[in-house]
């Protein structure tokens, strides 16, 4: 049997009724249910906004949201439509849920709906019925409202809905995590001493005090419980800025600092699939080591000047000292050199940090590195 036919058979138990009733009977209701990712019922149980963002696998984006985490919509419904809620987002053997499967018309249920004695087109047409990608027709004035100002005179009036989706996905892999730890310091599991993570001062909601159902079947799945991270601002150490004599890379930038992006930049360099994935995982730590570099850039030209009576490089003065500014944006020699000496100093931390673990790179790579650090250097100076 399947985990389909199991779960029916299961369910259908517990109300004393036929596989075929049970599974005919939430097919009924499955158009009183409504995927959503955003729901307002989290702030008050009497709201009846919701949203569903396009949830996708976006690694790359640099802000955790609900299009960029891979999680599963929440499903806004009455509590007595529960079950079927709960029969659409259940997982089947392949990882997908049973609404997926029904949406790509699996061939597969067709044998399970065969051994419950069931129409499976019917059947099939009355689940897909659940609401999906409803557009609310107005806010609710229980919800939080934002004015966000637009132009000199005008604002658009935003509605904050509480991230369903996106807490409970939270909650998941913090629970994972912990589960993972409690194996790495426990002695007689195979996991005992292996690495793991934890995540401290962690605060946890409850919504919809002992009836959790009638929030969604998200909350009521998780009992209700959501965790806060913490959003509390940096303890950032004082450090003093060196104004360097000679050259800039070499005396203001700190190898340490970088560390831990030149180890994921070899991680991809020894990756022998040469693809255009890997490529671009290159390119991208390239240019966040780039922009850590910028941001010491930023902070010198601060104080105007500071570059007289000093041994830097023409380029380096240009770039580094707003004294030069005009001759920063219209002269562009400047720009070439400095990206010779940017890639250089780049090729070299890298050497350096991984030692005897070091790629070794050819002309090719430098070449290819230096056109990189020369669109940067422009890019930024479009910027601005």
């Amino acid at each position: 049997m399947s985990v389909l036919t199991d779960y029916v058979q299961v369910e259908s138990e517990k109300k004393g009724v036929p596989l075929r009733q049970w599974l005919m009977d939430m097919a009924k209701n499955a158009s009183k249910c409504q995927f959503a990712t955003h729901i307002g019922r989290f702030v008050n149980p009497d709201v009846t906004v919701n949203w569903q963002a396009k949830v996708q696998d976006k690694p790359d984006e640099p802000y955790v949201s609900t299009a960029s985490v891979k999680c599963l919509p929440d499903i806004f419904v009455a509590a007595n439509y529960l079950a079927t809620a709960s029969l659409l987002q259940l997982r089947l053997e392949a990882g997908k849920t049973f609404y997926e499967h029904l949406q790509s018309a699996d061939d597969g249920l067709r044998e399970d709906f065969q051994y419950m004695q069931v129409d499976y087109d019917q059947l099939r047409e009355d689940l897909l019925a659940i609401k999906s990608d409803v557009v609310p027709d107005a806010t609710d004035k229980r919800l939080r409202q934002v004015y966000f100002p637009v132009g000199d005179d005008g604002y658009h009036l935003l509605t904050v809905l509480p991230p369903a989706s996106l807490m409970q996905e939270v909650r998941l892999r913090i629970r994972a995590m912990e589960e993972t730890a409690r194996l790495a310091c426990t002695k007689k599991s195979e996991s005992y001493g292996s690495d793991h993570r934890r995540i401290y001062d962690l605060v946890q909601t409850k919504f919809g005090g002992t009836k959790p159902q009638n929030i969604s079947y998200g909350n009521n799945r998780q009992g209700g419980r959501s965790y806060m991270l913490p959003a509390l601002p940096p303890v950032l150490e004082k450090r003093n800025l060196i104004y360097p004599r000679r050259d800039f890379f070499r005396e203001t930038l700190r190898r340490k600092d970088f560390i831990g992006l030149f180890h994921r930049l070899h991680k991809r360099y020894v990756d022998t699939r040469n693809n255009l994935e890997i490529r671009r995982a290159v390119r991208s730590i390239e240019q966040q080591i780039m922009e850590m570099v910028l941001q010491r850039v930023y902070v010198l030209r601060e104080k105007h000047g500071w570059t007289e009576n000093r041994s830097l490089s023409r380029a380096q003065m240009i770039w580094l000292d707003d004294k030069y500014i005009d001759e920063r944006y219209n002269d562009e020699e400047w720009q070439k050199q400095l990206a010779i000496e940017f890639a250089d100093w780049m090729m070299s931390a890298y050497e350096k940090i991984l030692k005897r673990e070091k790629v070794e790179l050819g002309d090719g790579e430098l070449t290819a590195l230096r056109k990189e650090a020369i669109n940067f250097i422009r890019s930024d100076l479009q910027k601005q």
